[in-house]
């Protein structure tokens, strides 16, 4: 399954390599660069079928609502079921495109038809079904907060395209069919932990969506484009074990892409209309972008303290080791003045560990320690900023930047087992079923330093060092067996976070680099709170979350490339 996944992620990034190779392109790095892609001198003509391979990440949500049969039985006097519930729904995906292009003038009619794959997944908390029983003497008291639970395997759609296309970039929106292969569950519990309720659907709805393609060359383009998939409200029925008869709930879904990918023409790039030309601003304007493949681990912990002695340890919520595939966009643009912008936004699918929840006294007597396995957690993230390169040679530059970084996690919690103290008490939750849920939410201002060298003439060294003097977090805790803390608000805000990066690239081409790189980040939110349903006022809380792992990439420069200088080799 790791094997599976990591060839399946990493078949747009070896595509985009693959797609710069040339006959011309050297196997040493002493050997002369070849020349640059030669394009129509009017612009460029987008005529005829194409194919190509895309990757990226989706996230979107599954809202329940309107059970029937046994989800809507009656939990105690007068008291509904906990619906409607909306939950997250996110994964990483990648897939396959087919479409033509007609071309007249500098506009560009389009039919295109695509599918995408991987494991998108998400809970809501239901409570539809029968919990733990009302006792007589609260009649009113809620059931147990079930998780539904809704997966996607496969996107696909069939749409219309309209593009400009304005020098090497084809810029368009889109619109048209789509099409969704969903899977849901409902787990309680206490009835049937081992047995959840089954149900499934094809989901048809539309989509819209928007981007912009570039042309690098030959018959091959990128291109990059956020969609939007709406599949409506649809009763879905579930087989419930033991309650035969019609068990239901309306199931709204939507989607939303983030996708990048290659593509390549299956006809002459010359003749025929051709592309509007470019502002004349753009020739001021050279940069690169691409996509990276990478392994990260993470960490995260929460700390929570008694309200009454902000130095007394209640609860410690540990997750290490949160192994994971990232899939990633990258883009820099660099002005002749010296400004630049940059950016870079992916996902990862965690591939799962465990969780640690320890209690202390005197709160909790004598000391307990659960763990829990962890499955099925997803990361996403996006980074964006302005800067000015202040020092520059013929073979290096150095620059600072202020910009904005957001960063998402979901982590499940799955069954536990103690192993405190022997005299603590054991841990009752079966080992299949949905324990504690963790989902964090860090947005942080940057402020950083970075550069460049060329070592030799192919080959290149990037880093940067990043300070986070602000970062805001909030914390959403899902108790799955605790219906009063499921879930559980957390606040939070801190500083000095960093974020460290480095890249070591080398070029194929003039235009076509491939790089190892490795990349450090640290959140922490040292002021932090909750209020827990008991009172007792405000609970103090810090948290802290690293990242750190390595990647490989494919880039592709744009712009005037210049010649490269001579430097020393070593």
């Amino acid at each position: 399954m790791f094997a599976k996944r990591i060839s399946g992620l990493a078949l747009p990034t070896i595509s985009m390599i693959l797609a710069g190779l040339s006959p011309q392109a050297a196997g040493a790095a002493d050997l002369p660069v070849a020349p640059p892609p030669v394009f129509v001198a009017a612009g460029v003509n987008w005529d005829g079928f194409y194919a190509g391979f895309h990757g990226g990440f989706a996230v979107g949500s599954s809202t329940w609502s309107s059970p029937t049969g046994y989800f809507a039985a009656d939990r105690g006097l007068n008291v509904p079921p906990d619906v409607p519930a909306n939950g997250a729904q996110s994964g990483l995906l990648g897939g396959l495109q087919l479409g033509y292009n007609r071309q007249f003038g500098a506009f560009v009619l389009a039919f295109e038809a695509d599918a995408s794959f991987g494991q998108l997944d998400g809970y809501a908390v239901c409570g539809a079904v029968v919990g733990l029983a009302a006792p007589a003497a609260t009649p009113f008291l809620r059931g147990s907060g079930d998780p539904c639970h809704a997966s996607t395997s496969a996107l696909a759609s069939a749409a219309g395209r309209f593009g400009y296309a304005l020098g090497r970039t084809l810029i368009f929106v889109k619109g048209g069919l789509a099409y969704g292969s969903d899977h849901y569950s409902v787990v309680n519990p206490a009835a049937f932990a081992a047995n959840p309720a089954q149900g499934s659907a094809d989901r048809f709805g539309w989509t819209v969506g928007a981007g912009l393609e570039y042309a690098l060359g030959g018959n091959w383009s990128a291109k990059g484009e956020y969609d939007y998939y709406d599949f409506g409200t649809r009763t879905i029925s579930f087989n419930v074990p033991g309650y035969p008869g019609f068990n239901s709930f309306l199931v709204r879904r939507d989607q939303h892409l983030a996708k990048f990918g290659l593509n390549y023409r299956f006809a002459d790039a010359g003749g025929g209309d051709v592309s509007a030309p470019a502002p004349a601003f753009v020739n001021d304007v050279t940069g690169e972008f691409g996509g990276r493949v990478g392994f990260s681990n993470g960490r995260f912990q929460e700390y929570l303290y008694s309200p009454s002695n902000a130095q007394e340890l209640v609860s410690r919520l540990t997750w290490p080791n949160q192994t994971g595939i990232s899939l990633e966009s990258f883009a820099r643009a660099d002005h002749i003045s010296g400004v630049f912008a940059k950016g870079y936004f992916g996902g990862v699918d965690l591939l799962g560990s465990h969780m640690n929840d320890e209690d202390f006294p005197p709160d909790t007597n004598p000391y307990s320690n659960t763990v829990s396995t962890t499955s099925n957690g997803r990361d996403f993230y996006a980074s964006a900023d302005l800067g000015y390169s202040f020092l520059r040679g013929s073979s290096w530059r150095i620059g600072g930047f202020l910009g904005y970084h957001y960063y998402s996690q979901r982590m499940n919690a799955i069954g536990c087992t103690q192993i405190g103290s022997a005299a603590t008490k054991g841990c009752s939750v079966p080992p299949n079923t949905l324990f504690l849920g963790q989902t964090e939410y860090w947005q942080a201002a940057r402020v950083g330093l970075g550069g460049d060298v060329l070592l030799t003439d192919r080959l290149k060294w990037s880093a940067e060092a990043v300070w986070l003097p602000y970062i805001s977090y909030l914390g959403k805790d899902n108790h799955w067996l605790r219906d009063n803390i499921n879930p559980q608000y957390d606040h939070g805000h801190g500083v000095n976070g960093f974020q460290a990066e480095s890249v070591l690239s080398y070029a194929l081409t003039e235009r076509i680099d491939v790089g190892v790189g490795a990349r450090y980040w640290l959140f922490q939110a040292q002021h932090g709170s909750t209020n827990f349903p008991s009172g007792g006022g405000p609970s103090p809380e810090s948290f802290t979350s690293t990242r750190y792992g390595v990647f490989v990439q494919a880039s592709y420069k744009f712009g005037e490339v210049a010649a490269p200088p001579v430097v020393a080799k070593y």
